[in-house]
């Protein structure tokens, strides 16, 4: 089975790709701003920002990382419609999934400012309710935001876990609390 991480940012094509995959690969979707959406429906464009609701998405993702897991056990291709903006993310995310016999397909959607502007207000005027983002906000992800190597890109061997963590998956448990060591 494969597990495919789909890694950009905001306005890059993310979930139009991973419902393309969805089809193409009979997956499994898991897309967590569409959960966040369905769960904190009254919220304003904006409050998806407060710590608040960070930590709430924190634990979607972990939660939807442990489905995710089990589908692909199952024999179910999976798509984790997450933005993976960290190196550390993608690669805690494939050593757990070779841990189980899942292959992990980094699946990189860069995007250049001017773009990401354009179509993340296109998405405002057609899509009511999206989250809000200002300029500071984009042009400040684009330096935070670590672009997939061609080693990640072409499933290259994961690096040494970070310091202070036993394993992948405990630095994963860690940064996705509701998520348990797989």
């Amino acid at each position: 089975m494969t597990l495919y991480l789909i890694v950009g940012l905001p306005g890059a094509g993310k979930t139009t790709r991973a419902k393309e995959l969805e089809v193409s690969e009979s997956a499994l979707r898991l897309t967590p701003d569409d959960w966040q959406r369905a769960i904190f429906c009254d919220d304003s464009p904006t409050r998806w920002r407060s710590s608040e609701r960070v930590d709430h998405r924190e634990r979607i993702e972990g939660k939807l990382v442990e489905v995710g897991m089990r589908a692909a056990q199952l024999g179910v291709d999976v798509v984790l419609d997450f933005g993976l903006w960290g190196r550390d993310e993608r690669s805690a995310l494939r050593s757990i999934a070779a841990s189980l016999g899942i292959v992990a397909q980094v699946v990189y959607l860069p995007i250049d400012y001017a773009e990401q502007r354009r179509r993340v207000t296109s998405r405002y005027a057609s899509e009511p309710g999206q989250f809000q983002m200002d300029d500071t906000e984009l042009e400040g992800w684009h330096g935070v935001f670590q672009v997939p190597d061609e080693d990640e890109l072409s499933g290259a061997p994961i690096p040494p876990v970070p310091p202070g963590h036993r394993t992948w998956s405990h630095w994963a448990s860690t940064r996705w609390p509701s998520l348990p060591e797989l």
